[in-house]
């Protein structure tokens, strides 16, 4: 499985016969070979997790899928592409949380998705695809905020801790979860808790901002994690996992 960091929490996921994109907004997306199945996958609406440009893929790509949170608009794509005659409709699934799908790929198999509530807005993913597991977690993470009230993080907490009881035990290979620097001292948080509940391989960091250094940080805490979680410096980063 080939793993391609593009910008912030927009991830590429490559196996034998299949891409998964995840949350793109910027950067330069990897070329993909145009037999593979591509499934494009948008846990929410917010600009730093979703951008329009995901819908020219179907341009160049023949065998392309868009998963889609159940808020991200697609309307205007659909007017602007009937106006050429063309019905996109069938490539586009809009999903909500806590529920479980399954998707024939043009491949003849079957990826298998679970949606979890985010602790923000939108959806968290959990694949299913031919035994390999893998999580990302779009903006469910464990936002504590210093500015915030005692009773606001009080609930950050229940609602994080709410979702990620559905990860407990669970064994999975790749994970994408937020470690973002804005919080400063609880930045650690959601990550320490998602790697204490599940038994998961390899983790990628995300929603950094460009600020990589958070990651040594984390290392530098928690070395006993030195296998497991990965070293971001740079965007286009490959990984083989």
């Amino acid at each position: 499985m080939k793993v391609t960091y593009i910008e912030h929490s927009g991830f590429l996921v490559e196996t034998e016969d299949a891409c998964f994109l995840f949350d793109y907004y910027k950067g330069e997306l990897p070329w993909m070979e145009p037999e593979k199945d591509i499934v494009v996958f948008v846990s929410h609406k917010h600009g730093d997790h979703f951008n329009s440009e995901i819908f020219r893929l179907l341009e160049e790509y023949p065998h392309v899928k868009y998963i889609l949170s159940h808020e991200v608009p697609v309307k205007w794509f659909i007017a602007q592409e009937a106006e050429k005659g063309r019905d996109v409709e069938p490539y586009l699934c809009k999903v909500r949380k806590k529920q479980d799908y399954e998707f024939s790929l043009y491949n003849g198999k079957t990826l298998k998705v679970h949606t979890l509530k985010s602790t923000d807005l939108g959806v968290a993913y959990l694949l299913d695809y031919e035994g390999e597991t893998i999580y990302h977690a779009g903006d469910l993470n464990l936002w504590l905020w210093a500015g915030e009230t005692k009773q606001a993080n009080e609930n950050m907490k229940k609602a994080f801790y709410t979702s990620m009881e559905e990860l407990r035990g669970k064994d999975i290979h790749v994970a994408f979860v937020p470690l973002d620097p804005r919080q400063e001292g609880d930045a650690f948080g959601g990550m320490e808790a998602y790697l204490e509940l599940t038994n998961t391989k390899i983790v990628f960091p995300m929603h950094c901002w460009g600020q990589y250094n958070i990651i040594r940080e984390f290392l530098k805490a928690h070395p006993y994690y030195g296998d497991v979680i990965q070293m971001i410096e740079r965007e286009g980063q490959e990984f083989i996992v």
